[in-house]
């Protein structure tokens, strides 16, 4: 699975060996990942609305599963509303993604909750540099890209929408001069908070243009690291240890 983009990519191949399609071995990793309580990312396909979840139920006897709502009614009514969504979770460092549709409202244990068909394949890959993580919306964490206009060089500051081990996020309003895939970009630098500065070249990977509730559009870029050090890759998975660690406080009223 490619998580540079910064939609995540709503196909799982069947072919890969790292995909699961097996009933009762779906089944048993979902209720694995219930059992740990694991945050579940989860994404509308096309869309940027995500939301932070866990599995409540795994009920096979009516072939779906069950997972907590979000605290906002619109991202729920948005999730509800969706063709499809994509699941993405960690299990014992272990990434998993699942694609299903056909969200429904349903209660469990008297307390509202969400529903959905069991997946039919579950990517399983045993990569933890893979792990994608939203980053903060407020005082987001910015992208400084060199790009050359009228033959000068100038900085571009993008803020971050998300980052892993192979990539980030970024959203731009109309500011890089080129978006094709496999534009690489020298130089970029990302401050992540308490943990310090890394200097990287990136490659478009993926871009979804998007119109903005003020009729205005800008791009999601979703971009890959190209050969990062060792040292960069360690900053990055301490910044990402970082922020799961805090989704997990505030998942339990700590945040």
């Amino acid at each position: 699975m490619d998580n540079t983009n910064t939609l995540p990519n709503s196909n799982i191949d069947v072919n890969d060996p790292h995909t699961i399609t097996a009933e009762l071995e779906i089944q048993s990793v979902l209720r694995n990942i219930q059992r740990q309580r694991s945050l579940l990312h989860v994404h509308v396909s096309n869309s940027v609305t995500a939301m932070i979840s866990t599995i409540l139920d795994v009920d096979r006897n009516n072939n779906q599963w069950i997972f907590d709502i979000s605290a906002d009614a619109s991202t729920n009514q948005r999730v509800q509303s969706a063709n499809k969504i994509i699941v993405e979770t960690s299990l014992e460092k272990i990434h998993i993604k699942f694609v299903c549709g056909s969200v429904k409202p349903c209660d469990f244990e008297g307390k509202p909750a969400l529903c959905a068909p069991l997946p039919q394949a579950l990517s399983y890959l045993q990569r933890r540099d893979f792990y994608r993580i939203n980053t903060p919306i407020t005082n987001p964490v910015m992208c400084r890209i060199p790009v050359r206009e009228n033959q000068k060089l100038k900085m571009v500051s993008l803020p971050l929408g998300d980052i892993s081990g192979g990539g980030i996020g970024v959203f731009d309003d109309h500011h890089l001069p080129e978006r094709s895939m496999g534009t690489i970009y020298d130089n970029c630098e990302i401050t992540l908070p308490d943990v310090g500065v890394i200097t990287v070249s990136l490659r478009i990977q993926h871009v979804v243009e998007q119109e903005l509730p003020s009729g205005k559009t800008r791009f999601r870029v979703g971009c890959a690291f190209v050969r990062p050090s060792g040292p960069t890759l360690n900053l990055i998975q301490r910044y990402v240890g970082k922020l799961e660690r805090e989704l997990i406080a505030k998942r339990r009223g700590f945040g």
